[in-house]
């Protein structure tokens, strides 16, 4: 049995560690693969210089905003962990210290860390990327400049070199008009990325791990300009106001012009790239609600269309089907399958001879999969492949002798669950033990992430479409990935296409495609 992966965590003078970094460390502590070795006291971050309009500007949103789920409050372990500190003047002194993982705290100062040694790396989380790397503080100006992603890493320093590599390159939504729920959001998600990766590299071994990701870790091509600082007094003023009148406007937008997802079909041929969006029919859509998700059906030369239906009455969705009609219209939707929680996302699939359905039922904690007694109205349950587990958007694929299942997921309620893609797999379609897949999560990048229908093959090759969500507007565009590498210890996917709304056709948002050998159906948001 393999022994457990020893992690050294460097903490300030204090021994202060913010909220979202004590959770990793509960999670470290809890797991069957690690085991904290060592507490290495350094010196404190020095505290970045602000002005006093933006440290009034804080004042203003922690005001507003209130202290829930504050991810930066400052907790102190130093009585958790008092038999294991080591303040970093006594190392040499301390020869039986060696651990596998060093993780360095956000609050500690990184300069007087050259001493310390250990076997993988110095490991730590690096908040923005490409321009806003580093920058302070933490998740302000995507906020300020309306940049709809906000990006954070984490990056190993490997031993006996400065070279680092990237082992988990995340991005995630920014939560628009507030930098203190854009940081809440983005510590929080950056809390999951150390477990995830620990993981893999307890599972595969060091080699595989490191040659992994030295492969996959390209330095970042950014302008050669220093990190950006807090702003002066001055230009705070003006980003306040200016972030102000972008908020009334948004408020504006959203009360005045409700968006809602709809359900398009064309009958056309799908080769995986582009789309006429301008020759898809809107079905009519019933008042007070919205249609998404759809997944498209032929059985018996009939076409039959299934897919969330959300009533605001009810503040949640069931699944309903309805039939596509020789004279271009449809019937009447049938409602089958309905729930005291919200349902969505109906993956229907055919499995030797029978119509099977497995839908997100995340509200629920399960993954449930149901049978088809009479088709199309007519679904009993079979089992639940997965309990108490939150995933979104369930993809079902069988390849090389497995089932492989695509889900989204979040680490928590103040994140979002566009950005993390975990895969599991088993030999079993009727398996209540799914295998997690140790690269988990296999995306991470908001833009390319979730999914968005069923995996298709053209030429051989396999493909997986998804959500591009990077954008103030949920759902906006779809990519097209091909897979390169599918097995039980790697995957790799490569970005071949994108499906973009705007000039030329009529909508403002596509999130979800599926199709026929001659019908394709699409969900989007018409710009009238």
């Amino acid at each position: 049995m393999k022994q457990p992966l020893k992690i050294g965590i460097v903490v300030n003078k204090k021994c202060e560690l913010p909220v979202w970094e004590y959770i990793m460390l509960q999670q470290i502590q809890e797991s069957s693969y690690l085991t904290i070795d060592a507490i290495f006291i350094a010196n404190n971050q020095p505290p970045a210089k602000t002005s006093f309009l933006y440290r009034l500007f804080i004042i203003f949103e922690n005001w507003w905003f209130g202290d829930s789920f504050d991810a930066c409050k400052k907790i102190s372990i130093e009585t958790k962990f008092n038999d294991i500190f080591f303040p970093l003047s006594e190392i040499a002194s301390h020869k039986q210290l060696n651990p596998d993982i060093i993780f360095i705290s956000s609050l500690a100062d990184t300069r007087s860390l050259p001493a310390l040694h250990a076997t993988y790396g110095k490991w730590k989380i690096v908040f923005g990327k490409g321009i806003y790397k580093s920058a302070m503080p933490p998740a302000f100006w995507e906020v300020m400049r309306r940049d709809p992603v906000t990006g954070s890493s984490l990056t190993v320093q490997l031993p006996g070199s400065n070279e680092e590599i990237i082992v988990y390159d995340g991005s995630t939504v920014t939560i628009p008009f507030s930098v203190k729920n854009n940081l809440n959001s983005l510590a929080w998600k950056s809390s999951s990325f150390i477990l995830y990766r620990l993981k893999e590299l307890y599972e595969l071994g060091a080699d595989f791990f490191f040659e992994k990701y030295k492969k996959r870790s390209m330095p970042e091509i950014t302008p050669e300009i220093q990190p950006l600082k807090a702003p002066g007094n001055i230009l705070m003023a003006g980003l306040f106001l200016k972030n102000c009148f972008s908020y009334f406007i948004y408020k504006f937008n959203e009360w005045f012009n409700k968006k809602k997802f709809t359900i398009l079909i064309s009958d056309q041929v799908y080769n995986g790239a582009a789309t006429d969006f301008s020759v898809f029919k809107k079905l009519q859509l019933p008042p007070n609600s919205f249609r998404a998700d759809p997944f498209l059906i032929k059985k018996d030369n009939r076409q039959f269309v299934f897919f969330e239906e959300f009533l605001y009455s009810k503040k949640k969705a069931h699944i309903s089907v309805i039939e596509l009609l020789q004279n271009g219209n449809s019937s009447e939707a049938t409602v089958v399958l309905d729930k005291t929680y919200h349902l969505s996302y109906p993956f229907v699939f055919e499995w030797e001879g029978d119509y099977y359905m497995v839908l997100e039922t995340a509200a629920n904690k399960t993954v449930e999969l149901y049978k088809c007694k009479q088709f199309p109205k007519q679904w009993e349950f079979v089992m639940n492949l997965m309990e108490d587990i939150s995933l979104i958007d369930i993809t079902l694929h069988f390849e090389n002798e497995r089932w492989w299942l695509f889900a989204c997921t979040q680490n928590h309620s103040f994140t979002t669950s566009n950005d993390q893609l975990l895969l599991f797999y088993s030999e079993n379609l009727f398996s209540d033990k799914w295998i997690t897949h140790p690269q988990n999560p296999v995306a991470t990048d908001i833009s390319n992430c979730r999914p968005a229908g069923k995996l298709f093959s053209r030429d051989g090759k396999l493909y997986r479409p998804a959500q591009n969500n990077a954008s103030q507007q949920y759902g906006y565009a779809l990519k097209i990935n091909r897979i390169e590498i599918l097995n039980e210890t790697e995957y790799k996917e490569t970005e071949v296409f994108e499906v973009l709304p705007g000039v030329g056709n009529k909508l403002s948002a596509v999130h979800t495609i599926n199709f026929t050998d001659d019908t394709i159906v699409i969900d989007g948001i018409c710009k009238s």
